[in-house]
């Protein structure tokens, strides 16, 4: 390992890494820095970013598992700072993790040291929210010198939280990139481990160290990759899944919140009845096979749904 902080060198002709993750160091992760390693493994994959909230203990903590317990996962460690002025921004160097005086709600470091890197995230998520289907208007701050990336896909917006506007999305994401001349990258922004590695950015030319990923991104040389379509098609059913299930476990009207977001009526209320289904099996100390022949849904939905119950048994309650 190059320094602290860097990846394993890598002698592939191109490398793919999910650049935003979160785990239980964030308040709203389900993972915790030990299960975002097993993910990250069982997943097949060799590099992973973990980007809490205003702080590295998480992504620290993963580093010195993944490398106590083989040398097939480098973990990267960075962090995803809430800044006063241009939100959520990631950033990455070697010795982000040492005290260098940042403290959230901060404005935007105007210069980073040499060697880091640092990513809007999401700058379109608020402002989906608000906006009536098609495109998206947006009057966005002009970016500072020391960000050198925006996010075009974030998977928690265009997964979960806002999956219906995927094409405005992108179309707005695309604009604001060409218009502030940055580089477009993109991440899965997983707080549970279903999105994970959904979407990342590419790196062309080998990864030695932190500081090549800096400059493939600084460069332009980086770009944005994906799963199939196929498989996020299944990421987003699993995350109507979830978000059905969050709304019945607040207390909130599930049904017309499905139905304002299009989901299929019929698809949320099976989703309810198996969780409650679920729920009761799991606490009996029943798996996914014993689910299925319950309820008759195949082995990967009835994981996804013991994944749930183990989720939403989480103490303290996650925030969403």
């Amino acid at each position: 390992m190059t320094g602290t902080n860097g990846p394993t060198p890598s002698s592939s002709p191109a490398t793919a890494i999910d650049l935003h993750v979160h785990t239980t160091a964030s308040s709203c992760g389900y993972m915790t820095p030990l299960e975002v390693v097993g993910h990250t493994r069982a997943a097949g994959r060799r590099y992973l970013a973990i980007t809490d909230h205003n702080t590295t203990s998480g992504a620290v903590e993963a580093r010195t598992f993944a490398k106590a317990t083989g040398d097939d996962v480098t973990v990267i460690v960075g962090m995803e700072l809430s800044t006063a002025d241009f939100g959520h921004v990631l950033v990455f160097g070697e010795g982000v993790e040492d005290d260098w005086g940042w403290k959230s709600l901060m404005p935007m470091p105007r210069n980073l040291p040499d060697g880091w890197v640092a990513i809007q995230a999401h700058p379109f998520r608020d402002l989906v929210k608000r906006a009536l289907p098609g495109p998206i208007k947006f009057d966005l701050p002009d970016l500072p010198p020391s960000i050198s990336a925006i996010e075009r896909w974030n998977g928690n917006d265009l997964l979960s939280k806002s999956p219906d506007r995927r094409a405005d999305l992108d179309e707005a994401s695309l604009s604001y990139i060409a218009a502030q001349g940055r580089t477009a990258v993109a991440s899965s922004d997983a707080h549970r481990a279903v999105s994970m590695h959904a979407y990342h950015t590419v790196f062309p030319k080998p990864v030695r160290s932190v500081a090549d990923i800096a400059a493939q991104i600084k460069s332009g040389d980086a770009y944005p990759g994906s799963a199939s379509e196929a498989e996020l098609a299944e990421i987003r059913t699993s995350w109507r899944r979830r978000n059905a299930i969050g709304w019945h476990l607040m207390g909130l009207d599930w049904q017309v919140i499905s139905a304002k977001k299009g989901h299929d009526a019929d698809e949320a209320v099976e989703t309810i009845r198996i969780y409650g289904i679920a729920q009761k099996m799991v606490g009996l100390g029943f798996g996914a096979s014993d689910l299925c022949e319950e309820t008759g849904v195949t082995l990967a939905t009835a994981m996804d749904f013991i994944a749930i119950v183990h989720e939403e048994n989480l103490d303290p309650p996650r925030v969403r």
